[in-house]
């Protein structure tokens, strides 16, 4: 089989239809536009592009593209032939408050023209 180099944006819809805290498609297609459903994808409604949620937004995105990774890397005969542009996410010890630090790595292998990125293996 060939490396696995980038995940399908229908990928990541299938993710997240399966996914029991989203349970729909984030990914929608109008012409030749590609939108993402912040909604759908966080659970929370906006009234403005001024409201706060990014941090949220990319949190959950990472999630679902690491969890998009693992699935289709079943696909792969070989570990070198896997995509790991979205590593295992790492979690710090609780605060004070009981929060936690998440930190999730995105790789990627750029030529030296950004118009052709594609994941790593």
């Amino acid at each position: 089989m060939a490396a696995i180099t980038d995940l399908t944006f229908e990928q990541v819809n299938d993710v997240a239809i399966a996914d029991s805290n989203i349970g729909q498609a984030i990914f929608s297609i109008t012409g030749d536009v590609i939108s993402l459903n912040v909604k759908a994808l966080t659970g929370e409604a906006f009234s403005a592009i001024t409201d706060e949620g990014f941090v949220e937004m990319m949190m959950k995105l990472n999630k679902i593209a690491s969890e998009t990774q693992a699935e289709v890397n079943e696909t792969a005969t070989l570990p070198e032939e896997e995509l790991t542009s979205f590593p295992t996410t790492t979690y710090g010890l609780p605060d004070a408050n009981g929060n936690i630090s998440i930190s999730y790595v995105t790789r990627y292998s750029i030529p030296l023209n950004i118009n052709n990125v594609k994941g790593v293996n």
